[in-house]
């Protein structure tokens, strides 16, 4: 399976390879779906041929239908976590009206590509040195893209109002989301190994995620590794004044820099961000009155139609933005994408993520990173909801699979 480990890692160093689009006859495509099409091939490709070798050590074809059939049956409840979602897809595409066909294209993209990379992902990166290489050469990607981000906007353009850094991109949260996965990675990584090329990338990924002023990116990172280094080092920390003052400061800093950006501004501005969300927050718990949109949702990709139609309604004025593709929180998305068991999904996967860090004292580097990185997405996933989108769908699944598709293998004592 080298080709397709080699187009892995290819995918994933060009993540944001979505952004040059363009059409095949009539299909709008664009080069990160060439790329993982092309990957996809190769897999089965690579995989036929392995199986064909398989079949032929059997000693009878019934045996040899048997075999193919418990494997099958195996990899469903491996990848519990894909077959979740694409059942609840489909449930969902079955008993809910489709208002918006093109949101609905959209995400079903979104989730279909993010399915097929994570899927291959695992099954051919069957090991932790790999998986760990593969993300590692991801952080690479994302540095590049940063520091071409920053290029791209000092020459002018895409230049946000506020000066944010977020490149090519439409917002610089979704800049910020991206980065942050991979600036926890490399600084924990400096924890552990201090050697120069974890350092440097822990630094220049962590100027780019304040660059994007995202404070959910920046106060959720803090957060997630003030809990890795409580969790790994909090006797050291105790007994350091030094190491006392630093993290208090950050931690004042960060906590002055969010009242300063998005509090005081709610307060003496008739519009911030908070306020946006306020009114987002407030049309969604207004649609779940609803007891068919509480218990179905409001149908796969199409919160956007259902916010535009209600918005004014339920304010008694025109809302600070009518086009909100998303409900900026991760509850409410997983329930208005697949109602009350999207819901259940959510809280279970956030529950069994907890666990395992509680309950794991000697879990070992690379999962704390995996599971630490999860717990951030979940995070930051309560006020920015950029999940359904091509970069970040393959990311998120990627990390659920690495880290609670195998949870109980995890726990030492098993």
């Amino acid at each position: 399976m080298k080709f397709t480990k080699a187009l892995i890692y290819l995918n994933l160093f060009f993540l944001q390879s979505y952004l040059i689009r363009f059409h095949i006859g009539n299909y709008p495509t664009n080069l990160q779906e060439i790329f993982l099409g092309i990957m996809a091939i190769a897999f089965i490709g690579e995989t036929i041929l392995l199986q064909r070798s398989t079949y032929k050590s059997q000693q009878s074809q019934s045996k040899g239908l048997s075999y193919y059939q418990k494997s099958f049956s195996k990899k469903l409840k491996k990848h519990w976590i894909l077959t979740t979602l694409i059942s609840l897809t489909a449930l969902s595409l079955i008993l809910v009206p489709i208002f918006n066909f093109i949101d609905l294209a959209r995400h079903i993209k979104f989730l279909f590509f993010g399915v097929i990379f994570t899927y291959i992902f695992i099954e051919t990166l069957n090991n932790k040195t790999e998986q760990e290489k593969a993300l590692r050469v991801a952080g690479y990607g994302a540095i590049t893209f940063g520091l071409f981000s920053v290029i791209y906007n000092l020459t002018g353009h895409n230049i946000a109002h506020d000066l944010r850094l977020l490149g090519p991109l439409d917002a610089a949260v979704y800049l910020g989301f991206y980065l942050t996965p991979f600036f926890i990675y490399f600084s924990i990584k400096s924890f552990n190994k201090p050697k120069k090329i974890n350092i440097i990338s822990a630094i220049t990924l962590g100027l780019l995620v304040i660059a994007t002023k995202s404070m959910g990116a920046i106060g959720g990172s803090f957060l997630i590794l003030l809990i890795y280094i409580l969790k790994n080092h909090g006797t050291k920390i105790r007994q350091n004044r030094m190491l006392k003052a630093i993290i208090t400061v950050l931690a004042i800093s960060i906590l002055a820099a969010i009242i300063s950006t998005k509090i005081l501004p709610t307060i003496e501005t008739e519009y911030s961000s908070l306020d946006e969300r306020g009114e987002i927050w407030k049309v969604s718990g207004e649609l779940l009155k609803t007891p068919q949109n509480l218990l179905l949702g409001v149908g796969f990709g199409q919160f956007e139609n259902h916010y535009i139609q209600n918005a004014e309604k339920v304010l008694e004025q025109p809302p600070l933005d009518f086009f909100v593709i998303q409900p900026h929180n991760i509850f409410l998305l997983f329930t208005f994408h697949y109602g009350v068991l999207g819901l259940i999904l959510i809280t279970f996967l956030i529950s069994k993520t907890l666990i395992q860090i509680i309950k794991n004292p000697r879990l070992k580097e690379f999962d704390q990173i995996i599971l630490l990185t999860l717990l951030y997405f979940f995070i930051h996933g309560l006020i920015d909801t950029p999940f359904f989108k091509n970069d970040m769908m393959i990311l998120l699944l990627i990390y659920l699979e690495l880290g609670l598709m195998k949870a109980h293998q995890l726990n030492p004592s098993k």
